[in-house]
């Protein structure tokens, strides 16, 4: 009768949908590429040479010194 769509009087109720493991391992891999960018973002805004995260490189001519944490003057 199952195929009908039909219960029996006496059986269980059926569960509601659930997340499977694949749609948790998408969501935590989500997750950390969002933090894996936002770490980067930080990284490169912090070494770029005017403080902005898209630029790597001096201009030419322009200041060639690199901001480092740890860098002796």
């Amino acid at each position: 009768m199952s195929q009908f769509g039909m219960q029996m009087p006496a059986s269980r109720a059926k569960r509601g949908a659930s997340l499977d493991v694949f749609a948790v391992l998408a969501f935590l891999s989500l997750v950390f590429l969002a933090v894996a960018c936002v770490v980067m973002y930080q990284a490169a805004s912090k070494i770029s040479p005017d403080g902005t995260p898209f630029t790597f490189q001096a201009e030419p001519g322009g200041n060639t010194e690199m901001k480092f944490q740890n860098a002796a003057k």
